[in-house]
């Protein structure tokens, strides 16, 4: 609400704008834009039997080091190839699969009729066949979470395959007295059928496809080969609504691309078209093609995609092998599209719940590069029903082509200099700095351009914006609001005398009528017509003006190239009205300028608490609002952070020296270290322990502070109470109660806490950033008080059973650890590195056992020679030859007896 009292509607969300063509949301600028795109060809007469041919071939499969596996019909095995020369034999079977692919655990999944097998591609279990009674499944698409999900094509029903299996245990049984998980493993592989997915009469489904995120699309048939893609809901366990594929008949494999589109491979094509899914869509849409170009290779095979576990998609060769798909550089945006807050099936309402509502002003958060602009219709009606719409009245923002021009005298758009109307706001828009001209704030008063009154009043406010680009460049809209209802300053501030007088038929004509002839005189066909002469002389027009048709019906303009005029069919006469507001609208107009100039200003002056507002104030006057309360800022303390710091200033200067004071100041610095316990603030007697032996763990680290006095005291715990070692009585007998220890050792354990008093520590886990470490010392420096020692020290283990196991005291339960291979005069057994095998398609690559190429490379060093001792000879190796595949890159000689 602004100064005056006005609301605002917004409009900027992608469920704002239902009704879209040739015009995309972008959800990372979060922002409308041309779409990229361009016509799809004719669909081929065969397109059906390309498509049928290409879905019974089985997609190949990539791993996340490049090898490729591939169906061999003749040898009925799964063959990989990777960089090595030739190609090794994966997996043999008995019967031909239906699909098979990669998941993420390195797992291959193999879908085999009334079951599937689980192959480990790193050997951790032999291996295992899950039968699936009652469901065939056809196609799979691997989780990044784990697991897979499985198509079955005949009824279309969705399973989820979760769990795994556990690694082959010893060969002999644990002992009788060995903790041991009940059941075995918790987590077996299981296949959940997903009831919820129910497909329509004749719909077919055809592809599915996982993106990174988890979003799960299907592609259908319906009809005649109509295409149909459809997102799966996973909280609801339901297909979303159908998404049409304008142009894609018979598409036979969908997969995902990194920016949330969808490419789609058509029969007969030499690229692959995308398109951009609508995911927040609530009901049935037709999306058209997104046109940026994928180029295929001249020798790629009509097949669905491969499966694969990183970027880009890939496709397979007729040859062998699987090629990366690419865009084109070169963008190929449309030049024109539309949006609307309404469609056929949706419709976001712009509801101000008053009949006598008058529309006032239009801001807009928007980047329009040079040739590029917006065109705002809007529309006021009494009815929630676009039908009741009968005028849309245009607003100009950037620059139009002449061809793209409305009709008539409209508004336009100016540039406003800050970057919202919104006091304290930075803007929506995600391109940085306002450009003058350019992007950033504009504005304009909403009237209806043509008419006696044009200020436009209704409940219900209808928009629409055209989209004008030059093939490379696009308008980026992030969001429009409307003001209503309108503070007029000619009805506020001036006497009655200078308000409006004209109403009804008076006030919705066209302008002023200059002159009329009766209706005989004027043809019924007036399209690029001359004008009737008695009309031209009426008009003093000349016969050289032509009548252009605005709107069908009884409403026509024609110009002189001096003036515009408007000829109406009223009764049995045509009318003409030289474009004249009346004198109040002109007022009232003339006074909105100088009201959008104060209201801003008075907005700002009233938000004016905003300025020393941390969570509104700009950037550049943090320091400065620090100032006020004697806070200097670290340089390396980011402006989040800094905001957080002004925020909770009282609680920082009422806590300051103590330990609460300090952890919130840790707290803000870290930007949450402390909440997730990555920093623990302790004091000194907590750090008394005992040591026991651990295996596994690197005691020989001298400047950990969870490993102390390990040079000094090695003491192994046997049992409950059988202590090795005497060292460090009097830390032991601090542990016992008071009445069980005599008077020297009670002053021996007074004397130890004297040592530990008026001490602290920070304790810093490795999970820090480095860069953080030196604010840290920093911080703990401004906020410890002056008799306190506090030491800032870092720790390499978040939790060690038996030396640091006081959670939320010198420890904390951190995310599992990443598992980093061993590596070679570094790690060491059970320290944290574990020796991974490669999961790979290509067995040779996981030191499996494979097959040798076909024809192994040959090694000739020449003739036999007989050489006499101490004389020289020469090998030649020239003869040998390499696998094929593969060349020779280097001769190594080696003396054998």
């Amino acid at each position: 609400m602004d100064a005056n009292g006005l609301r605002f509607w917004l409009l900027a969300d992608d469920r704002h704008w239902p009704g879209r063509s040739h015009v995309d949301y972008r959800a990372g600028c979060r922002a409308l834009r041309l779409a990229s795109e361009r016509t799809l060809a004719t669909t081929p007469a065969d397109a059906a039997a390309i498509a049928a041919t290409a879905l019974e071939r089985l997609p190949r499969s990539v791993d996340r080091h490049g090898a490729s596996a591939r169906w061999d019909e003749l040898a009925m095995a799964i063959v990989a190839s990777s960089h090595l020369p030739g190609a090794a034999t994966l997996l043999a079977l008995a019967e031909r699969p239906q699909d098979f692919a990669v998941g993420y655990d390195d797992v291959l999944y193999v879908a085999l009729a009334g079951r599937l097998l689980l192959h480990d591609l790193r050997g951790r279990w032999p291996d295992t066949v899950l039968p699936t009674p009652g469901f065939q499944a056809w196609r799979i698409a691997v989780d990044p979470l784990g697991g897979s999900w499985l198509l079955e094509r005949a009824s279309g029903r969705l399973g989820r395959l979760s769990g795994c299996l556990l690694p082959a245990r010893p060969g002999a049984d644990y002992a009788p007295g060995t903790f041991r998980p009940d059941p075995e493993n918790p987590t077996p592989p299981t296949l959940r059928m997903l009831d919820g997915v129910r497909w329509p009469a004749g719909e077919r489904p055809q592809s599915l496809a996982l993106a990174d995120d988890g979003t799960l699309a299907m592609l259908s048939w319906f009809g005649d080969g109509e295409c149909r893609l459809r997102l799966f809901d996973r909280q609801l366990g339901t297909l979303g609504p159908a998404q049409t594929l304008a142009g894609a008949a018979f598409a036979y494999a969908i997969d995902w691309l990194g920016d949330g589109r969808i490419a789609v491979r058509l029969p007969g094509r030499r690229d692959v078209p995308v398109w951009l899914p609508r995911r927040s869509a609530v009901a049935a849409v037709t999306l058209p093609p997104a046109g940026d170009i994928y180029p295929l290779a001249a020798d790629a095979e009509e097949a669905p995609f491969a499966h694969r576990l990183d970027e880009p998609p890939r496709y397979p060769l007729a040859g062998g092998g699987v090629e990366p798909l690419f865009r084109l550089s070169l963008a190929n945006l449309a030049r024109r599209g539309e949006a609307a807050s309404f469609s056929t099936a949706a419709l976001h309402l712009v509801d101000s719940g008053d009949q006598q509502t008058v529309w006032h002003r239009l801001y807009a958060e928007a980047r329009l590069p040079a040739g590029c602009g917006l065109v705002v219709w809007l529309a006021a009606t009494a009815e929630p029903s676009a039908a009741a719409v009968d005028e849309w009245h245009a607003h100009l923002f950037g620059e139009l082509p002449d061809d793209g021009l409305p009709a008539g005298p409209v508004p336009r758009a100016v540039w406003e200099r800050q970057a919202s109307e919104l006091p304290g706001h930075s803007g929506l828009g995600a391109w940085g700095s306002p450009e003058a001209g350019r992007a950033g704030l504009w504005t304009a008063m909403i009237q209806r351009a043509g008419h006696r009154v044009r200020a436009l009043s209704g409940r219900y406010l209808w928009v629409r914006v055209a989209f004008f680009g030059d093939g490379r460049e696009s308008p980026e809209l992030a969001a429009l609001r409307a003001y209503g209802s309108r503070f007029s300053y000619r009805d506020q501030y001036l006497p009655r005398l200078y308000r409006e007088s004209e109403f009804g038929a008076a006030a919705e004509a066209p302008g002023s009528a200059v002159a009329s002839v009766d209706a005989p005189l004027l043809a019924a066909d007036l399209d690029a017509a001359l004008l009737p002469p008695a009309l031209a002389a009426t008009l003093a027009l000349g016969e050289a003006a032509r009548v252009e048709v605005l709107t069908a019906g009884r409403l026509w303009q024609l110009r002189d190239g001096a003036s515009n005029w408007t000829l109406r069919r009223e009764d049995q006469q045509i009318v003409a009205y030289r474009p004249q507001a009346t004198a109040a609208d002109f007022l009232e107009r003339l006074l909105g300028n100088v009201e959008g100039v104060l209201t801003p200003l008075e907005d700002r002056v009233a938000a004016a608490h905003l300025a020393s507002d941390p969570a509104a104030a700009p950037d550049e006057s943090l320091d400065w609002l620090g100032g006020w309360l004697g806070v200097a800022f670290d340089s390396a303390l980011p402006a989040a952070r800094r905001r957080q710091w002004l925020l909770r200033s009282s609680e920082l200067a009422r806590f300051h020296g103590t330990r609460r004071g300090l952890r919130l100041a840790l707290e803000i610095a870290t930007d949450g270290a402390v909440r997730g316990g990555e920093i623990v603030v302790l004091e000194g007697f907590r750090m008394r322990r005992l040591m026991s032996t651990l295996l596994g763990v690197n005691l020989n680290v001298e400047d950990d502070p969870l490993l102390p006095g390990l040079l000094i005291s090695g003491n192994s715990v046997v049992g409950d109470s059988l202590i090795l070692g005497d060292a460090e009585r009097v830390e032991l007998l601090a542990l016992f109660r008071d009445e069980l220890i005599s008077g020297v050792e009670r002053d021996a354990v007074l004397a130890f806490y004297d040592q530990l008093a008026f001490r602290a520590m920070v304790l810093v886990h490795q999970a820090v950033e480095a860069p953080d470490l030196g604010l840290i010392r920093r911080i703990v420096e401004l906020e410890s008080p002056a008799h306190v020692e506090v030491q800032v020290a870092t720790a390499s283990w978040p939790l060690l059973v038996g030396i640091a196991s006081l959670v939320g005291v010198d420890t904390w339960l951190g995310p599992p650890r990443e598992r980093r291979p061993a590596r070679a005069d570094v790690s060491s057994l059970g320290n944290g590195d574990y020796v991974l095998g490669v999961g790979s398609l290509d067995p040779r690559l996981s030191a499996a056992a494979a097959s040798l190429p076909v024809a192994p490379p040959v090694a000739d060093a020449g003739a036999d020679l007989t050489v006499a001792h101490g004389r020289s000879f020469v090998l030649d190796g020239s003869g040998s030859t390499a696998a094929p595949g593969g060349r020779l890159i280097e001769y190594r000689w080696r003396l054998s007896e």
